[in-house]
């Protein structure tokens, strides 16, 4: 086989690349937004939990203890029946709501809370969602702020975990600290994260009915950009704490999960995709060819043997040819990816390299994953 022929299969990720050098870039000289701040008076916060138990607690009691005499409403929605759920909410003082049947989705569970919690929605300027195992940090309410018009902020957040979860919270810090950043700067969305995510009730209403995959966070991302929405990054002071996967086990099922789920968003999203190039062609081009190119983890794998591969066809016909300088890129191509991880980024080799044993763990789990897409789209 012509290796040229599997450039194909590697460019997007190369393109990528170029693409997360200019964010980052953007990212140096990022401010807040020119307009006017606006702070938020009264809150609706929606916990989703399916099967939590007592897990729920440390959750509850971060936004409990920070809310003091805010007009703050915690609702959490128990994605079937959960005893033991329910008696830490009451012990909270939070309502709960039960949605029947469970499953299949938290898209779902979202979807649900926009049918039946119309008054509370109405009621409120901003709705604020959390997991069960994330925690806002203290101040979290008097420091949050937006701008005015915007619709949708994504909160700070600290990732905390062990090996392969300790460099998925770094390699999230700097996915928001310089690629958010930077499409904040170019006035692009930013990525919604699932928690800590806050939205107007307007843009939640819009949003919630529409989701249809299980990488909910990033399909919300891509509908809101698609309607025109303004999404930006929340301020600094207000921070969220989010509990990583420890276990290869657990980070391979969670990527397993959005590896379907970035399937899922082009086939079941098609005209968002479109309706985002059509209004914003260079920021829907970008978001389609970073959904054909991640994970970094497995691409980077391809693209070094690829590299290598083309190198060595160089080599083999006396280094002439346009192998040359493809092998050349495609290999420079990883090397800057590595270089914004472990140099900019942080990340720990060891807590990456395990990271990259669970994304291979997470191809094996595909058969899986796809089939719970499929059981979703049937529900």
């Amino acid at each position: 086989m012509n290796p040229m022929w599997l450039l194909v299969l590697v460019a997007p990720a190369v393109i990528d690349t170029a693409v997360r050098a200019v964010l980052a870039l953007a990212a140096r000289r990022a401010r807040r937004p020119a307009a006017e701040p606006a702070g938020v008076s009264r809150w609706l916060v929606l916990v989703s939990a399916r099967s939590e138990g007592a897990a729920i607690s440390p959750t509850l009691e971060s936004v409990v203890a920070d809310r003091g005499g805010r007009a703050v409403q915690i609702v959490v929605i128990l994605d079937g029946p959960d005893p033991d759920a329910e008696a830490v909410c009451r012990r909270f003082g939070v309502t709960t709501r039960v949605k029947e049947p469970a499953g299949p989705s938290k898209a779902t569970v979202l979807a649900w809370a926009a049918r039946h919690l119309g008054a509370e929605i109405a009621a409120a300027d901003a709705v604020l969602l959390l997991d069960v195992g994330s925690a806002l940090e203290p101040g979290f309410f008097s420091a949050f702020e937006w701008p005015k018009g915007c619709s949708a902020a994504q909160a700070i957040l600290v990732g905390t975990g062990m090996g392969a979860g300790d460099a998925a919270a770094h390699s999230e810090h700097t996915a928001q600290e310089w690629e958010d950043r930077g499409r904040e700067a170019l006035g692009w969305a930013v990525r919604l994260r699932g928690t800590g995510t806050v939205l107007t009730p307007d843009a939640f209403l819009l949003v919630a009915p529409r989701l249809r995959t299980r990488v909910e966070d990033h399909e919300a991302s891509l509908l809101l950009g698609a309607a025109g929405r303004t999404l930006v990054l929340g301020p600094p002071g207000a921070r969220v704490r989010d509990e990583k996967p420890a276990s290869m086990l657990g980070a391979a099922r969670q990527r397993a999960r959005w590896l379907a789920g970035r399937v899922a968003i082009v086939v079941r999203q098609p005209g968002a995709l479109a309706r985002l190039v059509r209004r914003r062609p260079v920021e829907g081009l970008a978001f389609l060819i970073e959904i054909m190119s991640r994970p970094l983890s497995l691409t980077a794998l391809a693209r070094v043997a690829l590299g290598a591969w083309l190198l060595g066809s160089a080599w083999a016909a006396g280094w002439v040819g346009t192998a040359v300088v493809a092998g050349a890129v495609v290999l420079a191509s990883v090397a800057a990816d590595a270089a914004l991880v472990f140099l900019v980024g942080h990340v720990p080799f060891r807590g990456a390299a395990r990271l990259v044993v669970a994304w291979l763990g997470a191809v094996t789990l595909l058969p899986k994953a796809f089939g719970h897409w499929l059981g979703g789209r049937r529900a």
